[in-house]
């Protein structure tokens, strides 16, 4: 019997081993053509090795392999945009406010109970100029946990010509430390919602490219309206993302690149081998400076 189990037990080693599947071991290697470009210039990669996936981050902005678990980015985040007042004399008809305990309920109730920031003379408004510049805004005084609600609200009171405003070209963004800028909002995706503040008969328009507010004749009753963002958070970033050039399903012998603005770019090259049973990955790296 033992010399039964002896024999067993070999025979399960055996087939075990010969059943145990492992890693190819990865060998990669990339060069480029040129290490010092134009503008415009196309650069080219070449490649070696047996790499199962490669996958690259060219240094540009939102590419970049440092930044690819980032989820915040300390800076300075900013808001732009243009406005254009038309018709009437009414004046103070148009305010800029933030605030970071709104709730998030689109009320009338909700608004009166939220803590409000008045940042309109941070703003150069129209004086009646089509798309007047407002200057860069700092928000840094609303980044933090918090999410920022921005808002405008609009004053149009009855007995003369009531303003029209509209607002274009918003955009609110973040400038790191590092130089880069991230967009964290435009007028387009900032969730924007109008709130007419009863009994007001006129309301906030929204499109994709601007925000109105057609406050009417002398006849026409006074107006109170607000429209107010989605919570944005000032600091938060989505992380950096490469680009995929190679899986099982295809070969890669060369990729070529060209850089569209100036700088000192840390391009970098994951390679993996992955299976069921484990996963080896090398990273490599070139510098390109583009003049």
């Amino acid at each position: 019997m033992k010399k039964l189990t002896i024999i067993l037990l070999g025979f399960i080693a055996v087939i075990t081993a010969c059943n145990k599947k492992e890693v190819t071991q990865l060998s990669f290697d990339v060069s480029s053509d040129k290490t010092k470009i134009k503008v415009g210039d196309t650069l080219t990669y070449s490649f070696s090795g047996n790499a199962n996936f490669v996958t690259y981050y060219s240094g540009e902005a939102g590419s970049n392999y440092a930044n690819k678990e980032r989820i915040t980015a300390d800076g300075t985040p900013t808001l732009e945009f243009t406005s254009y007042k038309q018709y009437g004399t009414q004046e103070n008809t148009l305010n800029l406010l933030a605030s970071t305990n709104f709730g998030g309920v689109y009320t009338d109730s909700a608004i009166r109970v939220a803590t409000w920031t008045d940042i309109t003379n941070s703003a150069n408004l129209s004086t009646g100029t089509d798309n007047t510049p407002s200057g860069p805004i700092d928000l840094s005084a609303f980044k933090g946990d918090k999410p920022v609600f921005i808002a405008f609200k609009y004053n149009g009171t009855t007995g003369s010509t009531q303003r029209t405003w509209t607002i274009k070209n918003l955009s609110i963004d973040n400038y790191v430390t590092d130089g880069s800028k991230i967009n964290i909002a435009n007028i387009a995706n900032a969730g924007w919602r109008s709130v007419k503040i009863a009994p007001s008969p006129k309301s906030w328009s929204i499109s994709s490219t601007q925000l109105q507010f057609a406050g009417g004749t002398a006849t026409t009753d006074s107006n109170v309206g607000w429209v107010i963002t989605q919570p944005l958070f000032l600091n938060k970033v989505a992380p950096d993302i490469g680009l995929s050039l190679k899986s099982f399903s295809n070969s890669l012998e060369s990729y070529q690149k060209v850089f569209t603005q100036a700088g000192v770019y840390k391009t970098t090259f994951v390679a993996t081998n992955s299976t069921i049973y484990g996963s080896e990955t090398v990273v490599k790296q070139i510098e390109i400076t583009v003049e």
